[in-house]
């Protein structure tokens, strides 16, 4: 190397002894930001992905808000509301007249839409626990008045039939053939499937078949 090269690197040299401290200084403060620099962009880039909602998590955020409104996964929306019924009650009650309620309603509690039993109500024939069915008619009688046919209680005034849909078990066992077990399970029946819509229906009780309802058929009515 010539002297002109000699030269350069000794000034070089000279330069660098001249200002060792300050340009320590300057590698430490290069050093310290590339480091902010570096963890600064690969936190920045964690935040983003943290954030970033998967497509899993927004099919169940999708699924959380159909359940919450009742609706399937096709949109459509399930309908849960039972069954109106429009129920005549008359007789002795305060307020007797047509009632629009549901078919989960029991008959104890059309009485009391129509302001509950007079004081000579008779209602030993009645089912208050039975649910009503569109239709129905239930009749109040007086206490000691024979000639009011209680339909609700379910001997029918112009046959004598048992209306097997709305007879208690004491009713249901002047049926020839049908004692307190398959009363029972008759009344278990209506309350949990819903009332008989056909005499033939009977057959849908457990004990009772093709037979009993032979025996039977020209008893009942609905």
């Amino acid at each position: 190397m010539g002297p002109l090269g000699d030269l350069d690197i000794d000034k070089i040299r000279l330069f660098i002894a001249d200002h060792e401290k300050t340009l320590r200084m300057i590698a430490v403060i290069a050093v310290i930001f590339l480091s902010v620099l570096f963890f600064w962009t690969r936190g920045s880039g964690e935040t983003v992905e943290i954030d970033a909602p998967s497509q899993e998590q927004d099919s169940e955020q999708t699924s959380e808000q159909v359940s919450d409104d009742g609706s399937s996964p096709d949109g459509t929306i399930s309908d849960q509301k039972a069954e109106i019924a429009y129920v005549d009650i008359c007789g002795e009650v305060k307020l007797p007249g047509v009632y629009k309620v549901d078919t989960e309603t029991r008959v104890f509690q059309v009485i009391e839409l129509a302001g509950g039993l007079t004081d000579s109500a008779d209602y030993t024939g009645l089912n208050r626990a039975e649910k009503v069915f569109d239709g129905q008619k239930i009749v109040v009688p007086k206490i000691g008045d024979a000639s009011i046919s209680v339909q609700q209680g379910g001997i029918s005034q112009d046959d004598g039939k048992v209306n097997i849909n709305t007879a208690d078990s004491s009713q249901l066992q002047t049926i020839p053939g049908i004692g307190p077990s398959k009363a029972s399970r008759i009344i278990d029946y209506r309350e949990t499937v819903g009332r008989f819509n056909s005499i033939e229906e009977i057959m849908n009780v457990s004990g009772i078949g093709e037979a009993t309802f032979q025996s039977i058929k020209d008893y009942i009515t609905v």
